[in-house]
């Protein structure tokens, strides 16, 4: 292992130039959320409870989109280890075709049915009001980022976060500053509560639509071909399904899975101070991993290059290094959130946003135990997203993240919360539950190396539309 650590200078230039954009961006993302998580519970126990349930119809929207993200950009970086534009423009055509769809449909179905789609998420009334009157505004808001959450894989495919980190940093501004005006009724505008929330969401996702597509149009690194993206052509299509469809499945599975753990604790005695505590806690666990996400993120970049270029060697020691990395991030991010659950959150954030005491605990305690799977988390996220699908072993990947879920994790919490009626710390560690497991089955994988896979063609033509 020591041997893979040990790199040249070059490396670990390459590696920061890509995971600190990514890290940036990741930390920004995560900001907004929290922001937009501690500015709404500001407003009570009720409004932050109600904004989640509302998120978890677009958790599961936006994960798709992530799954397709990460599908495209296992054949995406492979083709751009080859420099082949033109495949990676019939590439971008599916993605966006798929996630336009999905998303659209996704948005209008919210937006005329809300009460009836978030009554099956929860059965207290006011949890499910706060949810249809945010998710009424917002909907639209999650398919114009489905658009551009597509482009901006692309281009970190490519080896370029730069550009998605400018734009994140703009919308991410204008939104929190427009969450402030809005929440509030701060200098003169009116005080919308949770509806203002979801127009500021609104808003900023405009700006961002209209600034990725100056951007993208702007591009001299690559330049899009509307004529390849309509028309992708056949082969392509049989690729895009092959590699992005198992990858599409695992992040779909994955995300309703992740759900169902949000509607098995707003089932439970006393929902409301169970999920504004889960609420807090996910907040600020997305906000930490950030770190050890961009690192992931970079594996699947640097071993998908040399892979598509026919450098198998390069890229088995890049992503064991980068595994490496990652683990020790993890360790390191574990010890920080303990230390500051103990030093700041539980005595000076907790009480700002929530009033029970019981609330606090509960909060405290899952703190704890994700500092605890945190070497875990960032040890699986990096070895399945990044090592196992920049190498195009997605099927594997599926595997390891669909079965430790769907047979430990996800039967074990419903069981102990909905049958036997079990305190929520119990519940709360057998959804953690899963990652010990799947992290010993994913060094498993890896130690053999059948996850290295060429996914490109050379011999594709892909000048002309077919």
């Amino acid at each position: 292992m020591f041997k893979y650590i040990s790199r040249e200078p070059e490396f670990y230039k390459a590696v920061m130039e890509l995971s600190i954009p990514m890290i940036i961006q990741n930390l920004i993302n995560n900001s907004l959320i929290t922001v937009d998580t501690f500015m709404v519970g500001s407003l009570g126990e009720a409004a932050l409870s109600g904004v989640t349930l509302a998120n978890t119809v677009f958790f599961v929207l936006s994960l798709i989109n992530f799954g397709l993200q990460s599908g495209s950009m296992v054949l995406i970086s492979q083709y751009w280890g080859k420099r082949d534009t033109a495949a990676i423009n019939r590439i971008l055509g599916i993605s966006f075709g798929i996630a336009g769809v999905i998303s659209l449909i996704t948005a209008i179905v919210v937006m005329m049915f809300p009460i009836q789609i978030y009554s099956l998420t929860s059965n207290d009334p006011q949890l499910v009001e706060v949810a249809a009157k945010f998710a009424r505004i917002a909907a639209l808001s999650f398919f114009l980022n489905s658009m551009t959450m597509i482009y901006r894989a692309a281009q970190r495919a490519m080896g370029d976060t730069k550009p998605g980190m400018r734009i994140l940093i703009i919308t991410v501004s204008i939104n929190t500053l427009l969450n402030w005006l809005l929440i509030y009724g701060h200098l003169g505008f009116p005080a919308l509560g949770v509806e203002g929330s979801a127009l500021a969401t609104l808003i900023s996702r405009v700006v961002e639509v209209v600034l990725t597509a100056f951007n993208a149009f702007r591009y001299e690194r690559f330049r899009l071909n509307l004529k390849l993206m309509l028309r992708p052509g056949l082969v392509i299509v049989k690729d895009f399904a092959r590699y992005s469809a198992p990858v599409v499945v695992n992040e779909t599975l994955w995300s309703a899975g992740f759900s169902m753990y949000a509607v098995i604790i707003g089932h439970l005695p006393d929902a409301v101070t169970a999920v504004a505590a889960y609420t807090i806690a996910i907040t600020l666990e997305r906000l930490i991993s950030g770190i050890y996400f961009g690192v992931g993120s970079t594996a699947a970049v640097m071993v998908g290059m040399p892979l598509g270029s026919g450098d198998k060697e390069k890229a088995h020691s890049a992503g064991i290094t980068l595994l490496a990395l990652t683990l020790g991030f993890g360790i390191v991010l574990g010890l920080l959130m303990l230390l500051l659950t103990n030093l700041l959150i539980e005595p000076y954030i907790f009480p700002l946003f929530v009033s029970s005491d019981e609330t606090i605990r509960i909060g405290k305690f899952m703190l704890i135990v994700l500092a605890v799977a945190m070497p875990f988390k960032s040890f699986n996220f990096c070895a399945i997203v990044g090592v196992l699908r920049g190498g195009g072993d997605v099927k594997a990947g599926a595997m390891l993240d669909l079965c430790t879920m769907y047979a430990v994790s996800l039967p074990l919490s419903a069981l102990a919360g909905l049958v036997f009626g079990a305190p929520i710390y119990l519940v709360y560690l057998l959804i953690n539950s899963e990652e010990i497991i799947k992290s010993v089955l994913s060094f498993w994988r890896l130690s053999k190396k059948k996850w290295l896979q060429n996914v490109t063609r050379s011999n594709l033509e892909c000048k002309e539309p077919v």
